[in-house]
């Protein structure tokens, strides 16, 4: 399983000299991350939010992608294998795509469940499209602007919502704030889609399990984690 120190190792130590990357540099980085998750998952959900400064959209399709032709879950948190794998190069490119927009299970080829599909999504649509070369010192273990880096490349994970809203009119304006970013359980957008997606997440926070610390840190919710 990867860890913070791992990603920092594998990808970011040999950019500690400098706070502005190279477009090249910027590249290697994004590779040594996907090469370090296509066949693994992260540790913990500090992990993968951590990973949120490094990724874009687009470049965290593409560890999606490498996951999936390993056999893995796109979500990253995830250890198992997609519900129904396929050969990728089964067919051609306008099949797949076909497939994709009218198959409304097609999203079981490439997670392990609804509810992970769910997870990625809410995941990817907060990366920022700000190209990482651009991303002036967020690669730094040590920077003077790290807090500004923790605002604006923040995300927040599907699990973590749905710890927070459990009450039901939490869970009806969660269902509004996924329909805002364009997470729909469908195309449709009838009643009957609210009364699914209010019942998968009911369901979904049965599956989420609340983990209490033995050895809580003495300054409690106040320490800020690095």
């Amino acid at each position: 399983m990867a860890t913070i120190e791992d990603i920092k190792e594998t990808a970011l130590i040999p950019f500690q000299k400098h706070r502005q990357l190279s477009m090249h540099e910027a590249e290697v980085i994004t590779l040594e991350i996907i090469g370090l998750l296509c066949d693994s998952e992260c540790k913990d959900e500090k992990t993968l939010k951590y990973l949120g400064r490094f990724l874009t959209p687009d470049m965290y399709q593409d560890l999606v992608d490498e996951r999936n032709l390993n056999k893995r879950c796109g979500y990253p948190l995830c250890g198992k294998s997609p519900e129904r794998i396929r050969d990728p190069f089964s067919m051609n490119d306008t099949a797949k795509k076909f497939l994709l927009e009218n198959n409304p299970y097609a999203y079981l080829s490439h997670y392990c469940s609804k509810f992970h599909f769910r997870c990625s999504q809410f995941y990817q649509v907060q990366l920022s499209d700000e190209a990482l070369f651009a991303r002036t010192g967020v690669h730094l273990f040590e920077d003077p602007e790290q807090d500004k880096h923790d605002i604006d490349f923040k995300v927040t994970l599907f699990e973590e919502l749905l710890r927070e809203k459990a009450s039901e009119e939490d869970i009806k304006s969660l269902i509004s704030g996924l329909k805002k970013l364009g997470l729909n359980p469908d195309s449709g957008t009838t009643e009957k889609d609210d009364t699914e997606l209010e019942d998968d997440l009911s369901k979904w926070l049965a599956q989420i399990k609340i983990v209490e610390n033995d050895n809580p840190s003495i300054l409690g919710d106040f320490t800020r984690e690095d």
